[in-house]
Formats: C-alpha cells, sequence, structure tokens
C-alpha cells in the first residue's frame, strides 16, 4: 500500500505539489490524470525516491521506498523510457537491470515473451518503433513481479493489439492483488481499464472516485426523452423542476431520473419510444472537473487574426 501525507514539492517559489493526501490499494487499477503541469510526474517520481518532497511523506507499506534492499520488488515503473542506453538490444536491457536488482536471469526471457519482443530481443533499441520501445518499458517495470506497478503514459505509439494487451494486462495484474497506477491523456484508454480514478490540477487534488461515483456526481448526466408530444412532455417537466433542452428528436432532461420521467408521462397521458440515461465520457469529466485549473490552455483563433499577428 501506497500513502501520501500531505505531500508537496516546491521549486523555488511555485509549489509542483500541493499537500496530496491519497492512498493506492491493492487489487485496484487506478487512474492518474491531470492536465501537463499538473503535477502528475512529480508525484510518481516522489513515489521512488527519484524526487525529494519539500514536506510531507510518502510511505510504501509504512517504510519509505529507499529505504528497501530491494526496492525494485517493491514497485516496477515505466516512468521514463527516454532513459533507456538505445544502444542496447532488449535482451541486454533486461539483463543488465536484473543483474542490478538481483533478478533470476530466466525472467529475462519470461518478459520478452510476455512482452512480444522475442523476435526482436537482439536488435538495438534504437531501431525500434515507440511502441516497441513502450512493450520493452513494461518489461522492465514487471521483470521483478512487484507488488506495485506504476506506468506514466504506457499507451503511447502501441497498436490495436498493443492495446488489447495493456487492457489485459492490467485486469490479470490487478486480480492478483497488485496496485496498479496509470497515467495516461488517452481518456478512453483509462475509461476502459481504471477502477478508480484520481484527478489533479495545479499540484491539488480535485477528484478521487470510482468512475461509477463520478458519473453520478457528473454535472452532464441526463436522461434523454423522445416521446410522441414534445410539447406537451417538456411542460410537464418543467412545471416538476426539471431542466429540460430541445434536440431535434427528443428532449435532455436534467433534475429528473427516468423513474420519474416515466410516471410524468403516464400521468399526462404521452407515449414514450426512449428514454435513457446518457452518461458523459470520461474526458468530459474530466474537462468538467479542471476547466480553469490547468496551467496550459490553447485558444481558438481566427485564421484571419493569426495572420495579422504573423505580419
Amino acid at each position: 500500500m501506497i500513502q501520501l501525507n500531505n505531500l508537496t514539492k516546491k521549486y523555488d517559489q511555485k509549489t509542483v505539489v500541493d499537500r496530496l493526501n491519497l492512498t493506492f490499494k491493492p487489487g485496484v487499477v487506478t487512474g492518474f490524470l491531470g492536465p501537463n503541469g499538473s503535477g502528475k510526474s512529480t508525484t510518481m517520481k516522489m513515489i521512488i525516491s527519484l524526487v525529494h518532497p519539500t514536506f510531507g511523506k510518502v510511505t510504501v507499506d509504512n517504510k519509505y521506498y529507499h529505504s528497501f534492499a530491494e526496492p525494485t520488488q517493491k514497485i516496477g515503473t515505466l516512468i521514463d523510457p527516454s532513459a533507456i542506453d538505445v544502444n542496447l538490444t532488449a535482451r541486454q536491457h533486461l539483463s543488465f537491470f536484473s543483474t542490478a536488482a538481483n533478478i533470476d536471469k530466466s525472467k529475462v526471457e519470461d518478459m520478452l515473451k510476455i512482452t512480444g519482443l522475442e523476435k526482436v530481443k537482439n536488435k538495438k533499441i534504437k531501431s525500434y518503433s515507440l511502441g516497441m520501445k513502450q512493450r520493452l518499458g513494461v518489461a522492465t517495470a514487471l521483470i521483478s513481479n512487484p507488488d506495485t506497478i506504476i506506468l506514466d503514459e504506457p499507451f503511447n505509439g502501441l497498436d490495436v493489439d498493443g492495446i488489447k494487451w495493456l487492457r489485459r494486462l492490467f485486469k490479470q495484474l490487478a486480480d492478483e492483488g497488485k496496485t496498479v497506477i496509470v497515467s495516461s491523456h488517452l481518456m478512453s484508454e483509462i475509461q476502459a481499464v481504471a477502477n478508480r480514478i484520481i484527478i489533479i490540477a495545479q499540484g491539488k487534488l480535485l477528484a478521487d472516485m470510482t468512475i461509477e461515483e463520478m458519473n453520478q456526481k457528473s454535472l452532464n448526466s441526463y436522461v434523454y426523452v423522445e416521446a410522441n408530444d414534445l410539447v406537451k412532455m417538456t411542460a410537464a417537466l418543467k412545471t416538476n423542476g426539471a431542466e429540460v433542452v430541445q434536440k431535434k428528436d427528443g428532449l435532455e432532461v436534467r433534475n429528473l431520473d427516468s423513474r420519474e420521467i416515466g410516471h410524468l408521462a403516464r400521468e399526462h397521458d404521452i407515449v414514450i419510444y426512449q428514454l435513457k440515461k446518457v452518461q458523459p465520457t470520461l474526458e468530459e469529466l474530466f474537462m468538467e472537473i479542471t476547466k480553469g485549473k490547468a496551467d496550459y490552455v490553447s485558444h481558438k483563433n481566427e485564421r484571419g487574426k493569426n495572420n495579422e499577428a504573423l505580419n
């Protein structure tokens, strides 16, 4: 179990991570999300003692990560794939890592098979595609069979097969009772694999809940209604406190649930053609929660104005 207690990191006058209190539990895939510059990478680096907190602390099973005799067996990470020596082969890289971490050399061949790199194990890493390098990074994180796996942007460069493989892998690791922490900007993939979502921005915790809880709390959830008399339906809904938005073939209804809408339709002799609850995507939820809290935001500009600015 990983615990963050008032974890804070400052660089000069800028607070990058601001009093985070979190617990990462075994058997759960946690999506660790935030805009660029939110403090995610710094937080992950503090967990494995690559960055030291300004104050507060982070512990692994009630100990500091650097105090373990064999820390890689506690936490395996993919945080900075560029740190790999690209003049090595995949087999050499994993062999050197296994020697340094006191891991049985037989694990090298196992991980090459598991990550699909067996056929290219003797080719230099500099010839690898981004997706192949990601697979090697995952192999490095898993080779020690750690209790916790932390992966930063693991989906980058992967093809469809690679993404499906990661989805299965995350579920398998969680089923084995491991703590899995995944950071990514690909919200659809996080939504497909995560049981729990944590969102931070400007170093502060904004959300910590299951995806189901997030859906229930979202301001963008609504019930979609199609009926034989939308005018009559709208009047009945508004009379009972609903917020109604007219769409082409139906209504977006907020403040009333499907059961209440169904009863109203019956009371007013309205025939319902379609009645369904619509939940926003994780990307929509993320944008809702982080609105106004991102350090780096792009703005739309008219082409003519852009040209004027350039001239």
